[in-house]
């Protein structure tokens, strides 16, 4: 009897074992970067820590801005999910608004150098940040269309800005609490939404 035949489009061992080892070294250079801090993180480093070769490393990443900016992305994609998921089921503009301000906020605390790099400005990851950034202002929008209706891009844009300066006074250690931080942002981003919503139904 012949081996039943494997569907084209199904995953083999050769492609699970590459997708796992590429996983591996995402996580690897996340804990190191997050440790060392991206400037002086090596990718024998990330290498070392995912326990495989440099050559290795280069079948799956040709720099170390390359990973970078694909942690940088998967990282976008897992908070957007949390988001979403945070607020499934919630209803109004200002909820949803604080739910965002405040897993953002939390995302940063929770892992402060890769938010340095992308939010800190550098012209090396301009494109990213900008990248990253669209994600977010395109949820926000749509969040908050049904209070301020044609200013929810404004709006959006503007929130994702000011959160973008938040996160770098957060990683700046300032004086300001993280939950102060974020009791702060919340408000400010409250008062502006409500002003605007009075504005939109004029």
């Amino acid at each position: 009897m012949q081996p039943a035949r494997q569907h084209p489009d199904a995953p083999n061992r050769f492609d699970r074992r590459r997708e796992k080892t590429r996983l591996d070294l995402l996580q690897a250079a996340e804990r190191v970067i997050s440790r060392k801090g991206y400037h002086q993180t090596r990718i024998a480093d990330i290498a070392n820590e995912a326990d495989v070769g440099l050559g290795t490393f280069y079948l799956h990443f040709r720099t170390k801005n390359e990973i970078f900016i694909e942690l940088i992305e998967h990282g976008a994609a897992e908070l957007r999910r949390t988001l979403a998921e945070a607020k499934a089921g919630v209803k109004t503009p200002v909820e949803k608004l604080k739910i965002t301000i405040d897993t953002i906020l939390d995302a940063a605390a929770q892992a402060p150098e890769l938010f340095r790099i992308v939010f800190g400005h550098g012209p090396a990851f301009l494109d990213l940040m900008v990248r990253v950034h669209e994600i977010f202002i395109e949820d926000l929008r749509d969040d908050l269309a049904p209070a301020v209706a044609d200013r929810a891009d404004s709006i959006a844009h503007l929130t994702i800005g000011m959160l973008s300066q938040a996160i770098s006074w957060l990683l700046a250690s300032r004086d300001l609490s993280h939950e102060e931080l974020k009791n702060v942002t919340v408000n400010f981003a409250l008062g502006g939404l409500e002003r605007a919503s009075q504005l939109a139904a004029r």
